[in-house]
């Protein structure tokens, strides 16, 4: 992505645009339907990692530069007020029920998810 950046073709100007505008996409599927992100995150653990368990997973997203949302848990008080918003929002039955598959065999959880953006 750097080096398209630093390409001055037309070319790669629109292929930038291209991607930005499949990941804000994606991005905009993930917020509308976040029980698919969640199932693909529980689908797609290693196998050192994989665990059935109830989780509350929190997605760090940049559109502004979507490789560096990672520095966004830098961002305490943003994420502080979203993880406020949402626990204020949540009923006394918070997140979903999900089913997933992992290795061939069929597991459930609940689970929930918070989305911070930046934009």
């Amino acid at each position: 992505m750097e080096k398209l950046e630093y390409n001055p073709t037309r070319q790669a100007k629109n292929l930038i645009a291209d991607i930005k505008g499949k990941r804000e996409e994606i991005l905009q599927e993930c917020l509308g339907y976040p029980e698919l992100l969640v199932r693909w995150l529980y689908e797609n653990q290693g196998i050192r990692r994989f665990d059935a368990s109830n989780r509350l997973f929190l997605v760090l997203v940049d559109t502004s530069d979507f490789f560096e949302s990672w520095k966004l848990k830098r961002a305490k008080q943003l994420i502080e007020d979203k993880v406020c918003a949402h626990l204020d929002s949540v009923s006394s039955d918070p997140g979903f029920r999900l089913n997933f598959n992992w290795e061939g065999k069929k597991y459930n959880t609940e689970s929930d998810i918070i989305f911070v953006v930046k934009g």
